[in-house]
């Protein structure tokens, strides 16, 4: 049924059993894994002063940090492991997360899931911080399992 399952991961605990989702159903349809990781931007805008004048301070922020590097081969290895034959890495920089996988590298990857971990975010951090699984949710046109921890929490 599934060909190409993706997975959304990062260095938390709903990554992990999204991931072990992922895998688990990769191996019960003999799919290909791929396994992406967001790297943050974060986009400040050009505030305008009390005097009307446009103040810069900062335009772009972007996360180099290496340390999902060896998460992801770990990711990786734990898939190979579960005899998963055929397994990719993407790793890519976004403001949007939940944009990007569900627009760009879903279709662009031909993926038939996503599997994502559920942020359990209230209503006002959500409206603060957005959901990058509500944004998949959202946008995706392929099928969307959304793994939750500990229920509805």
């Amino acid at each position: 049924m599934y060909k190409n399952i993706l997975v959304a991961v990062d260095d938390s605990a709903k990554s992990r059993l999204a991931f072990q989702s992922a895998v688990e159903t990769a191996v019960a349809f003999g799919s290909k894994l791929t396994i992406c990781h967001i790297k943050k931007n974060t986009i400040i805008y050009t505030p305008i002063d009390p005097t009307g004048m446009l103040s810069t301070t900062h335009i772009f922020k972007q996360d180099f940090a290496q340390y999902m590097d060896e998460a992801l081969e770990k990711y990786k290895e734990d898939a190979l492991r579960a005899n998963i034959k055929e397994i990719e890495i993407v790793q890519t920089y976004s403001s949007s997360p939940g944009l990007a996988i569900a627009e760009v590298i879903a279709p662009g990857y031909e993926v038939d899931l996503i599997v994502c971990g559920a942020s359990n975010k209230s209503g006002f951090d959500r409206f603060l911080l957005g959901s990058v699984s509500l944004d998949i949710v959202k946008h995706a046109k392929c099928d969307v399992n959304v793994i939750r921890i500990g229920g509805n929490k």
